[in-house]
Parts: C-alpha cells; sequence; structure tokens
C-alpha cells in the first residue's frame, strides 16, 4: 500500500560546515550552518505508506535526540500487516531517504548503522559548542585553560576538555558521547589522533613551514582545481586520511606534523611521505622520500586513495565543488603562497614546452614525462612494435586488466558485502555453526577464518568469499530467481545478481587461462558489465569501486605485461581451488 509522501521544505540550519580561517588575522572558528530545503528531485515521488509513519515516529521520538535500530525494528514490528517493513533490510532505503532530506543522520555502515540521529540542530551544536568562542571558553573554562590554549591553536582536542565544555552547556552530549564522536569522524569534522585525543582540522592555526620540506627528493605536485574551494573538503580530507589504516601522522621533534594550511602523512611502506596542501583555490598533493627515489607506482596508489576521499568529499557540496586536475613542476614549490598557476593536462601535449605559469624572465622548458609519470601511466608512443614472447600484447594486456579488476575491485566489493553483515571478529563462528559447510573448507581457508578476528577480509580472496556470502549470509538480498548458482538475466540487478555476475566474470577468466588474452569485444562487454556492478553495488555498500576501476582502465603496457604474469599464474593456482570451492551448495 503506498500513498504521495509530499515533502515539505526544511527551513533550518542544518548543513553544518566547518568556518575557516582568515589568513591574515586568523578570526574566530565558526559554525557555518547553511540554510537549505529538501531535494526536488524527491517531491510527489510515490514511496510506501509506512515511510510517512516512521516520520512521525521519528517527530514523537525526537526528544531522545538518538534512536537505536533495535527501537526502530520493534516499532516496526507495531505496524499492521500491509503496511509494515517485511524485513530489516527493507529500513535501509527508508533511512537513506529521510537522511537525504535531512530529517536525520544515519549512515548504513558497519556499527553506524545501529543508531540514528533524530536531532540534526541538536547534533550540529554539539560541534558548534566543541568550536566555541575563543573569549566564551576562557571565561567559562578557566580550569582548562592550558587544554582550551593547545586546542585553540593545534586542533588537538583533549576528552577532559571536551567532557569539559558539553557539560557546561548540558544539552544531554556526554550521555551519546560514542555516538556523537563515531558520527563525527564519519562526516570529517574530526579524527581520533590517539587514545583520548581527537585531531579538529578547523581549530589548527599551525603555519605550514614549507621551507622544513623543500630539500627532501621529491615527486611533481599533483593539484585539484577548484572555482571555488570549500575549505570544509581539506579540512575533512585531512581528518579522513588520518584514519586510513597504516597512514602515520608525519613527526618533527615529537610533534605531529600537522598545520593550518597542510598536513604530512608517512605512507604505508614507511618509506614515502605524502604532503597534502591547501591554496586559495587548490589542494596540492606532493610525495617525498629522506632517502632515495620516489617510487612512481607508490604515487599511483596514492593518488588513488586521495582520489576517492576527494570524490565523495565534493559530492557533499551542491555549490562550486567539482574539481579538475592539474599539475605543477617541483620548482613550483608546495603550497608556494605566489600561487603560481598550475599546468592543466591539456598542456602537455609535447614531450617538452616551456612552462607557462612562469615569468618570461624565469622561463624554463618542462620535460612532460619528468612530471606526469608519478601521477598518470601513460601508454608508450608506439605500442604496436612491441611484443612480448610473441604473443598478442593487446589481448595480454586487456586479461590483465580484466583478472586485476577481478581480484582487487570485485573482491574488495566482495568483502564489503560480507562484512555489513558479518564481522570479522565474528566469522570463524558462523562458519563452525554451519559443521555442513565447514566441513568442506581447506586447511588454508580455514586458517583465514581463524585469522579475520584480527586480520579482517583482506586476504580472503573471491572464491571463499563467495562461499561465505553464499552459505553464511542470510540478510543479503537473493538473486532474482530467487537462489544461488543461476546466471541473472538481462534486467535482474539485486545484489544477489550482481554477486552471481562477478562469479560468472571470474569463470570466464579461467577459460583463457591457456591463452592469457582477451578479445577486444569480449573486453568492452565484460568491462562495462564491471562498470554496471561497481555502480549498483556503490550504492549497497556505500563505498568506492569505480575509481579503482578507472586506475587499471589506464595502467600502462610495460606495468600490464608484469601484472599480467602473476595473475596468470594466480588464476592457474586458483583454477581447481574455484571449481570445488564453487560446488558448495548452500
Amino acid at each position: 500500500m503506498k500513498k504521495k509522501l509530499l515533502q515539505k521544505h526544511i527551513d533550518v540550519k542544518r548543513r553544518f560546515a566547518v568556518g575557516f580561517h582568515d589568513n591574515e588575522s586568523i578570526e574566530k572558528i565558526k559554525l557555518s550552518i547553511a540554510d537549505i530545503v529538501c531535494k526536488l528531485d524527491h517531491w510527489g515521488e510515490e514511496l510506501p505508506q509506512s515511510w510517512a509513519m516512521f516520520e512521525t515516529f521519528f517527530q514523537e521520538k525526537k526528544i531522545c535526540k538518538i534512536l537505536s535500530r533495535g527501537e526502530l525494528e520493534s516499532f516496526n514490528e507495531t505496524l499492521p500487516e500491509g503496511i509494515k517493513l517485511h524485513t530489516t533490510e527493507d529500513m535501509s532505503p527508508m533511512l537513506q531517504f529521510f537522511h537525504d532530506v535531512k530529517e536525520i543522520i544515519h549512515f548504513d555502515q558497519q556499527i553506524l548503522r545501529n543508531f540514528i540521529i533524530l536531532d540534526v540542530q541538536w547534533f550540529a551544536d554539539a560541534f558548534k559548542n566543541v568550536i566555541t568562542d575563543k573569549n566564551h571558553a576562557k571565561e567559562d573554562l578557566f580550569e582548562f585553560a592550558s587544554e582550551w590554549d593547545k586546542f585553540d591553536e593545534t586542533g588537538e582536542l583533549d576528552e577532559a576538555l571536551l567532557s569539559a565544555i558539553w557539560e557546561m552547556n548540558n544539552n544531554g552530549y556526554l550521555e551519546h558521547k560514542e555516538d556523537i564522536m563515531m558520527y563525527m569522524e564519519k562526516l570529517g569534522l574530526l579524527a581520533e589522533m590517539s587514545d583520548k585525543i581527537w585531531y579538529v582540522p578547523c581549530m589548527n592555526k599551525m603555519r605550514f613551514p614549507a621551507a622544513c620540506f623543500s630539500t627532501y627528493h621529491a615527486s611533481s605536485i599533483l593539484c585539484y582545481t577548484f572555482d571555488v574551494l570549500p575549505v570544509e573538503i581539506f579540512h575533512r580530507l585531512v581528518a579522513t586520511c588520518i584514519q586510513i589504516p597504516n597512514w602515520e601522522i608525519f613527526t618533527d621533534e615529537d610533534r605531529g606534523c600537522i598545520y593550518q594550511t597542510a598536513a604530512i602523512f608517512v605512507f604505508q611502506d614507511q618509506h614515502h611521505n605524502v604532503m597534502l596542501g591547501m591554496t586559495q583555490s587548490e589542494i596540492q598533493v606532493q610525495v617525498f622520500v629522506v632517502e632515495g627515489e620516489v617510487d612512481v607506482l607508490t604515487c599511483h596508489q596514492i593518488r588513488e586513495n586521495i582520489e576517492r576521499i576527494l570524490h565523495k568529499l565534493s559530492n557533499t557540496f551542491q555549490k562550486n565543488s567539482d574539481f579538475q586536475v592539474a599539475f605543477k613542476c617541483k620548482s613550483a614549490g608546495f603550497c608556494d603562497s605566489k600561487e603560481s598557476a598550475p599546468i592543466s593536462e591539456s598542456k602537455f601535449i609535447k614531450e617538452t614546452f616551456l612552462c607557462p605559469s612562469c615569468p618570461a624572465n624565469k622561463k624554463h622548458r618542462i620535460i612532460t614525462e619528468d612530471i606526469k609519470k608519478y601521477w598518470e601511466q601513460t601508454q608508450p608512443s608506439n605500442p604496436s612494435s612491441s611484443t612480448a614472447s610473441g604473443q598478442d600484447l593487446g589481448g595480454r594486456s586487456r586479461f590483465a586488466k580484466l583478472g586485476m579488476a577481478t581480484n582487487d575491485v570485485l573482491n574488495l566489493a566482495y568483502r564489503d558485502i560480507l562484512e555489513m553483515e558479518v564481522p570479522p571478529s565474528l566469522i570463524y563462528n558462523k562458519v563452525t555453526a554451519s559443521p555442513n559447510f565447514h566441513k568442506r573448507l581447506r586447511p588454508e581457508q580455514e586458517k583465514l577464518l581463524i585469522d579475520a578476528n584480527h586480520l579482517g577480509y583482506k586476504h580472503f580472496d573471491i572464491s571463499l568469499t563467495y562461499s561465505l556470502i553464499r552459505n553464511i549470509c542470510k540478510k543479503i538480498p537473493l538473486p532474482t530467481k530467487g537462489k544461488w548458482g543461476d546466471e541473472p538475466a538481462a534486467g535482474e540487478e539485486t545484489v544477489g545478481d550482481d554477486i552471481e555476475r562477478i562469479r560468472s566474470i571470474r569463470n570466464g577468466l579461467t577459460a583463457h587461462v591457456s591463452s592469457a588474452s582477451t578479445p577486444q569485444t569480449e573486453f568492452d562487454d565484460t568491462w562495462s558489465m564491471m562498470s554496471d556492478i561497481c555502480q549498483r553495488l556503490e550504492t549497497f555498500t556505500g563505498k568506492n569501486y569505480l575509481v579503482s576501476l578507472k586506475r587499471i582502465q589506464n595502467l600502462t603496457l610495460k606495468e600490464e605485461d608484469v601484472i599480467n604474469l602473476e595473475i596468470l599464474r594466480s588464476l592457474v593456482s586458483d583454477m581447481q581451488k574455484i571449481k570445488s570451492t564453487l560446488k558448495i551448495k548452500s
């Protein structure tokens, strides 16, 4: 039963965006809450009648500020048959809708999915109180004067100071502190630096000492240029990078190198360091090493990490948040206050050219390869002249790309889907509770299940992950045909259908193992299918797969030839395992 759920304009100050420092006077931090209205895309949209009842329920419970998923499920059970939602997973699109129109805040991801923030303004005020006016803080928090001074200078927020701020306001924030902080981290408003210390980027007034980092061996500068750069995007980028596993804050004289307009990280290999910087219209990225040379493949990986975050962040701003990619040579200076213009990709049409952004008396010649090699993987100028052991290099290249996309991107989607229902810490117990399935696993698979408690799912191959989804997960939407193992038809697009399509793509690769080559037409069809799958699964998991897929598509032929051999060996060794694993029935 459905009816038109008319959307009322929401004229409240709910869209929280962090204020920014004036470059000269560093004025007080403010919380800018933008006036917004419901998206007209939803106006008059036909929606389930039960959603109107949930909206009323949200309003009635708003005084509680935060609602648990369990309470929501209990309310659903009180609704009449024909109106109530049939499964708990049916709640996800409903919650997403009310999140989109700013009635609630909710993310259907991991632990965040277990509760809903009902009072958006209350949540925004919680952050507004944290970054309160300095004079006001000095007057009311005199017992925490030293902690406040440090927070006001560096953005490092001590838990005792946070508790004092919220206790002073007495709005129920302390009661819900853990939930509030998790949502603030998710939104990029702050990041946990260490136990009981959070970093709030918009409070940082530390000047970036660019000269201290100018003597290292460094890459060229990657620039993301905006018509108008919302400073919140940079702040949230830094906060998000702090949370990336194996990214550590670079330290100098026992102080973390995070500044008002820049942040320095140690990349996961512990050899490369990443500088993120902000100018008036750009976000800049540069990689440097203390010793040796900068590895271009590491730069490619870093760019993928940064770009994935930026795409997600820029989509949260309605205006002027689209960006273009450009470059600067090393001589330009990282976050140079003179704001030398970046060089757009369209300028790199010759092997060398005069720098267009330098004044006439300081012109120098740019070598295209020296700039772009760190960030882009370009094709050889005459690929037809290259051969690889006499085989079709184009076909081998296409085969390698399909193998990488399947093993790296589609398998990542599999693992994300699995983790949405079963956390890694619980997977071994779940499997042992299904003895018929458990006894069919190989010893090395069982070891992965045991190790998942502290390693997560990152080492699970695609065949094992598929088997776990098929045999252990009960909440994931089934294929349209109602059972696992059948090939989906065109137009059948449930999550289960796409899970089966990924299995079919992987099986199709094994058919080409002997030649390790894929025809162009087959590649185009399969790649298009992969893109469609990734787009749909992004909606389901809330993760981003298309950026990684695009990066694989643009790999250079030389690198692909090396990767190709690794994928070939992997497919040959796994082929029998895949066949035997896929025989396991639910």
